[in-house]
């Protein structure tokens, strides 16, 4: 009868119905089964409410739709844009669409071709969306060229239907040529939006077979992505519910989350599977891993924001909002890294055999290295101020149209028409109508000067007045990017000053493309100068070392100086892409960085200098060598993109990564061994040393 009760939970008690107790026959309540099982379902509820929402983000992830016109890119506020708005009170500000029809053998147009010509473009101005439509005259008889004035709403969809149209219904003797604006913004953002739809999951694919090539096991793949993916998809479903349009800037967001998102990620599970070796379960693996990298990460993700930070001195838009953005990923990517991989490697990680398996003694590897420390250190300051000389030859340039592949229609015919014309951009010459320059005797003789300047390829049409008396005079302008374009601005408005025509001023979208094209890079250098005296502040006061900050400096400070010089030598032009890598590649170098002197700094307290500094590298070089490998292979995969400054920040994140693991694991080591009177000598060997929650 007793094991009968206890088989059903029943305690026997001495008086039926007493106050405080329970009737023998009735089973004992498992109150704390039920609270075990309440908190287990409201664990599960929290994890089915996240994986709602992260569903919710990603469909607003998919709607996330392109800014055809790129307006992000241009100061609303700049001195370019108020004289384009003074300008549109003379010119109307519309998008023009540039149609040209050219013979195939290069001959002349017979008179027959022109005159259906002339009605094809007579028809197309009666199209919806097209405001005026008329043929210009050109010196070159074997084209005819009509302009196309576009109403200012959907302006790309109506010259796609304009070019769709002039190729069906051209004679077959000649071959259709269409640019303008509207037609290469809009061709630039159709292309953006299928680089973000076929790019990021072919990264994250070749990310995945990296990672699972080193860790052989398909949780510790998911796990060094898991976060990465969760930021991304946070702040791409967020951004897209909100309505904000993508830009040639702001898909660059999706790898700088990817890169600081594995490189804490890798960390994390280089820190648990090296705990679970040495004998801890794994709830206290999970646990202390959490305090260990709790302060290096805080750290990292501080000091990347303040680099994130600087860019919004910017006054364009984009470059702004990429900084807001990527600060937020960035502390959402090491949230997640907290939040997400414990119970997921509690829970599914495979078993860990041995220290030794997770972080290889590399003793041999580093001995070499100290043997060869000074020609090392001479040979790397030796490039390094080799390739610094060079910096103050470095020059900007944007061209948007260099974006384009050449083999792109839309950049094919800007460059025919461009080369048969002398050019297709305009801009006008924007005279008050108190000015000197209104007077005709003062205008022409300037305006025939203008003629000879490079750059201009002469007069675009007949002078416009307003009624007030203001004068826009078109210039036909030669092909060129922005570190052509800006100083010929500037000149011709210095000229104009010399000569005593005052407030003339060079107008239109070709001049704010160039100026704001010009002051963005600006901006951006000036930006990565302020992000690195921050982050010499902020590492000095996180590490709590004046000396230690400084040596943090060293794997941020050599790709700058590097890659910048070494584009100097080789006369490069500094693009926006390459410009960007600066603030945006700061969260993997120092993460990595952070990470091996925190870790040097706390074994220095129970190690001697020798054997903590050979320690320190044996737990994070694993994870600093894997993440740089893996982000390396997946930068090198985006470079197989079609649009130009996808490739460009490809490559030069690939050389960033490149010198920042040589900086970090074999620089910093190196100049940290200064001061060990061990050095060169095999370390003793001794008992390893676990990182205490309180020496975290």
């Amino acid at each position: 009868m007793q094991d009968r009760a206890r088989r059903h939970g029943v305690r026997r008690i001495a008086g039926r119905g007493a106050p405080g107790t329970q009737c023998a026959c009735w089973p004992r309540l498992p109150t704390t089964r039920m609270t075990l099982d309440s908190r287990t379902l409201l664990r599960r509820a929290g994890w089915l409410l996240f994986l709602s929402l992260l569903g919710l983000a990603a469909i607003g992830m998919l709607r996330q739709q392109v800014d055809p016109a790129n307006q992000a890119l241009k100061d609303p506020h700049g001195a370019a844009a108020r004289a384009r708005a003074q300008l549109a009170e003379v010119v109307p500000d519309d998008p023009v669409l540039l149609l040209a029809f050219a013979t195939r053998g290069g001959l002349e147009l017979t008179e027959a071709d022109r005159r259906l010509l002339g009605e094809l473009v007579a028809r197309i101005d009666g199209m919806p969306g097209v405001q005026e439509a008329q043929v210009r005259p050109v010196p070159d008889h074997g084209l005819l060229v009509g302009t196309v004035s576009l109403e200012s709403g959907d302006a790309f969809a109506t010259a796609e239907r304009i070019v769709a149209k002039a190729d069906r219904e051209a004679p077959p003797t000649v071959v259709v040529h269409a640019t303008g604006l509207p037609l290469l913004e809009g061709t630039l953002a159709a292309r953006i939006a299928r680089e973000r739809q076929t790019l990021v999951p072919i990264v994250v694919l070749v990310l995945a077979a990296c990672a699972a090539v080193f860790y052989r096991h398909w949780a510790l793949t998911v796990a060094a992505l898991l976060p990465a993916l969760a930021a991304i998809v946070t702040m791409g479903g967020l951004l897209g519910w909100l309505g904000h349009r993508l830009d040639p800037i702001a898909t660059l967001l999706d790898p700088v989350l990817l890169t600081i998102g594995v490189a804490g990620s890798v960390h994390f599970v280089q820190a648990f599977r090296l705990l679970e070796a040495r004998g801890a379960s794994r709830d206290e693996a999970a646990r202390t891993a959490t305090q260990e990298l709790l302060h290096p990460a805080l750290l990292a993700t501080g000091t990347t924001l303040l680099g994130l930070w600087s860019l919004l001195t910017s006054t364009v838009p984009a470059v702004a909002d990429f900084g807001i953005r990527a600060a937020l990923g960035v502390a959402l990517a090491h949230v997640y890294v907290f939040w997400l991989l414990p119970p997921w490697l509690v829970r599914f990680a495979p078993a860990t055999v041995s220290p030794q398996a997770v972080a290889p003694d590399r003793g041999l590897g580093f001995r070499w290295l100290q043997r060869h420390r000074v020609a090392i250190l001479v040979g790397t300051a030796a490039i390094t101020a080799a390739l610094a000389t060079g910096l103050s030859r470095l020059r900007s340039d944007n061209d948007p149209l260099r974006l384009l592949p050449t083999t792109e229609r839309a950049r094919a015919d800007h460059d025919t028409l461009a080369a048969r014309l002398g050019g297709v951009e305009t801009c006008h010459l924007l005279v008050p109508p108190d000015s000197p320059a209104a007077d005709p005797s003062r205008l022409l003789p300037f305006l025939a000067e203008l003629r000879l300047v490079p750059g201009i390829a002469g007069l675009a049409g007949a002078v416009a007045r307003s009624p007030e008396g203001a004068l826009a005079v078109p210039l036909l302008l030669q092909p060129g990017g922005s570190a052509v374009r800006a100083p010929l601005f500037a000149d011709v408005e210095r000229t104009a000053l010399a000569l005593g025509l005052d407030e003339v001023v060079v107008a239109g979208p070709a001049v704010q493309m160039a100026r704001d094209s010009h002051q963005l890079l600006d901006s951006l250098g000036w930006s990565m100068l302020a992000s690195i005296a921050l982050l010499a502040v902020a590492m000095m006061l996180g590490l709590r070392s004046w000396r230690r900050g400084l040596l943090a400096l060293v794997p941020n400070l050599l790709p700058a100086t590097w890659i910048y010089g070494a584009l100097a030598w080789c006369d490069r032009p500094v693009s926006v892409a390459t410009a960007l890598i600066g603030s945006t590649m700061l969260g993997v170098i120092v993460d990595n960085t952070l990470h091996l002197l925190h870790t040097h700094a706390v074994l220095r307290r129970s190690l001697a200098p020798a054997d903590a500094l050979h320690a320190a590298l044996v737990r994070c070089g694993p994870a600093t060598r894997l993440s740089s490998l893996v982000l390396i292979a997946g930068f090198l995969s985006t470079a197989t993109s079609r649009l130009g400054t996808t490739v460009e920040f490809a490559i030069v994140a690939v050389a960033t990564i490149a010198i920042a693991w040589f900086g970090t694991v074999v620089v910093v080591p190196l100049l940290l061994s200064h001061d060990n009177p061990t050095a060169g000598r095999p370390a003793q060997p001794r008992e390893p040393v676990e990182l205490r929650p309180e020496q975290a």
